[in-house]
């Protein structure tokens, strides 16, 4: 296998651990007393097969443009930091699914704060759970950029 694939590949399987991590950090027992008799084979089977779903097209993409950025990196194109940035984009854009549809509903019926005032807040709330977003995504980016350095770094050691 190539060098870039190699990275490209590492970084799938990254993206996906990573994924799997917060499902399980998520799934650990809280102290709220409340028992569930359930199967926890099939609950847990069922959770992997949710988390994988879910987390294969961020994989997929973290694939496709550490392939890319490898590609330069090797050619001496550039360093890859183009990519972290691309992750902060990303992160960012995966904050407006989840803020838009208030704020949109806020302008509708802004109630007691008025239009304008309505408007500003919606503002603020898109720029700071996307400014959360992007630093997660810068975050996670970092992490992604490094391991194809360790990968591409290693690669280069071996076939030389």
């Amino acid at each position: 296998m190539r060098a870039e694939g190699s990275a490209a590949l590492a970084n799938f399987l990254l993206v996906i651990l990573l994924a799997l991590g917060l499902a399980v950090v998520q799934a650990l027992p809280d102290d709220s007393g409340v028992v569930v008799y359930a199967n926890p084979v099939r609950s847990a089977v069922l959770t992997i097969v949710r988390v994988v779903l879910v987390a294969l097209p961020f994989a997929a993409l973290a694939f496709w443009r550490t392939r890319i950025h490898a590609q330069r990196a090797v050619a001496y194109e550039a360093s890859g930091w183009r990519g972290v940035l691309e992750a902060g984009v990303v992160g960012f854009g995966l904050t407006l699914p989840f803020v838009l549809p208030g704020v949109i509903a806020r302008q509708f019926n802004p109630g007691q704060w008025g239009q304008p005032q309505a408007f500003f807040l919606g503002l603020a709330y898109v720029g700071g759970y996307g400014l959360l977003g992007f630093i997660v995504g810068i975050v996670v980016g970092c992490m992604l950029w490094g391991s194809a350095r360790v990968v591409l770094f290693i690669h280069r050691r071996v076939s030389s």
